[in-house]
C-alpha cells in the first residue's frame, strides 16, 4: 500500500513536471516572452519545492501575467547585454599575444557575472516584489552572499547544458528532452536550493 503510494505521487509528480515543461516552452516560444515564461515556471516550482504548488496550470498562468512587464523588460536587457558580449568575445579572440590573454580574462569575468545574473533573476522576480534595477542588482548581491546554495545551482545549470552540447547526438537527445520535461527538471532542482537561499531575506513572507 505504501508503494503503490509512493508510486502515484512520483507519477503525479512526473506529470505535473511535464505539464509545467510544455507550458514553459510554448511561452518561451515566441522568444520576447522567455523571460516572463521562465519566471512562471520558477513561481510555481518555488511552491512546488515546499508542496504549495495548488494548480499547476492556473499558478503559471497567473505567475506569466502578473510578471510579464518586468520580466520581459530584464530579458529584452539581458538579451541586449548578450549579444554585446558574444560580439566582444568574437573580436577579442582574434587578438593575439598578452593583450589578447588579458582581454578574454576580462571577458570570462564579465560572462561569469552576466550568466550569475541571468540564471538567479527570474527566480527572484517570481519569489519578491522589487524594482526592476534592485531586482537585477539582488539578481548578483544574494547569490554571493549565498555562495553554498549559489554554487550547486551554478553546477547544475552548467552540467545539464554542457551534456546536452558535448556532440551532435547528445544535441538530439538533449533537443527531446528539453522539450519534454528538461528545463522544468532542473528548474524544480534548483528551486530546493534557491528557496534555501532566498529564507534570509524573505522577512515574514515564509
Amino acid at each position: 500500500m505504501l508503494m503503490d503510494n509512493i508510486v502515484v505521487r512520483a507519477l503525479s509528480r512526473l506529470f505535473d513536471l511535464i505539464l509545467l515543461n510544455i507550458l514553459w516552452v510554448l511561452f518561451s516560444l515566441p522568444v520576447i516572452t522567455a523571460g516572463a515564461a521562465a519566471t512562471a515556471l520558477y513561481a510555481v516550482m518555488l511552491k512546488m519545492a515546499a508542496n504549495e504548488e495548488g494548480y499547476i496550470i492556473r499558478g503559471f498562468l497567473e505567475a506569466f501575467k502578473r510578471n510579464f512587464r518586468q520580466s520581459t523588460a530584464v530579458w529584452l536587457m539581458l538579451l541586449i547585454i548578450g549579444a554585446a558580449l558574444g560580439a566582444d568575445v568574437m573580436i577579442v579572440s582574434r587578438f593575439a599575444g598578452a593583450a589578447g590573454k588579458a582581454g578574454m580574462a576580462l571577458l570570462g569575468a564579465a560572462v561569469f557575472i552576466y550568466l550569475t545574473e541571468l540564471i538567479f533573476v527570474f527566480p527572484l522576480i517570481a519569489r519578491f516584489e522589487n524594482t526592476t534595477l534592485r531586482m537585477m542588482k539582488n539578481a548578483l548581491l544574494i547569490p554571493f552572499v549565498r555562495l553554498k546554495f549559489m554554487l550547486p545551482v551554478m553546477f547544475l545549470t552548467a552540467v545539464s547544458v554542457v551534456l546536452t552540447f558535448l556532440n551532435q547526438a547528445t544535441v538530439m537527445a538533449g533537443a527531446v528532452i528539453w522539450s519534454v520535461i528538461g528545463g522544468a527538471l532542473l528548474a524544480f532542482a534548483n528551486s530546493f536550493l534557491l528557496r534555501e537561499m532566498f529564507k534570509p531575506f524573505a522577512g515574514d513572507e515564509d
